[in-house]
């Protein structure tokens, strides 16, 4: 996907990408290099999840998996997935839900919860957005409410692109459509902390300038509307 919003762009390519940018120190201005992306084996990241496994005993918590969207590399995250669950840990999988369904078969027996991106319901507005049609994102979303999984949705909530009242009500009928028991329901504040990412990586911001979303009346307002369709609601996490 595509999303004009996103504040991961670094995540998007498959492998690790170089950036060369420019840092002040002092008055003077210095050529620096950096590298986002790793390549990691499992055990590697096994051994480095595992550092944390008595804090997600004392917590009640466990990994998650996100991005960039974590079932680009699903081979992987199934295997890294199959060795959590050895150590006993709780997983989370963080997805945009934009890939085949057979994605999804590959890792629901060995995922806890998942955390689901119900960013646009209008088609038009979902394609112009992100870069494509929310039908593939449907379609898995009502597969997964069908299955004996723990699924919360997650709406990013961008000034002047899905918080009108209009789009409210159609996240309202939409979610009432395909729930067999209550969600819970995120609303994802946006945020301009990667402005910074898109001057290094050279890409196009098409959200500059736009105001970050408070916890102030408007996402309140949202929140309010849905918690009025009977749903649970939270802002943030």
């Amino acid at each position: 996907m595509d999303c004009w919003w996103c504040h991961n762009p670094e995540s998007r390519k498959h492998e690790p990408e170089e950036v060369t940018y420019q840092r002040m120190l002092g008055d003077k201005s210095v050529e620096s290099k950096k590298v986002y992306g790793k390549l990691k084996k499992i055990d590697e990241l096994m051994h480095e999840i595992l550092k944390d496994k008595i804090f997600f005993e004392e917590s009640g918590g466990g990994v998650t998996f996100s991005g960039g969207e974590p079932l680009s590399q699903v081979s992987a995250l199934r295997d890294l997935m199959k060795e959590c669950k050895k150590h006993g840990l709780h997983t989370t999988v963080d997805t945009c839900g934009h890939v085949q369904w057979s994605s999804f078969n590959k890792i629901l027996p060995y995922t806890d919860l998942f955390l689901y991106d119900l960013k646009l319901i209008d088609p038009l507005n979902h394609e112009k957005f992100t870069g494509v049609a929310n039908v593939l994102i449907i379609k898995n979303l009502q597969k997964l409410m069908k299955k004996n999984v723990n699924v919360e949705l997650r709406i990013p909530v961008i000034p002047g692109v899905n918080d009108s009242q209009r789009e409210i009500e159609r996240y309202k009928v939409f979610i009432k459509s395909i729930i067999n028991k209550e969600p819970r329901i995120h609303l994802l504040p946006y945020h301009n902390i990667a402005d910074n990412k898109y001057q290094k990586l050279d890409v196009a911001n098409r959200m500059i300038g736009l105001e970050e979303t408070t916890a102030g009346f408007d996402i309140n307002k949202f929140k309010e509307e849905l918690e009025s369709a009977g749903f649970k609601v939270g802002i943030g996490g």
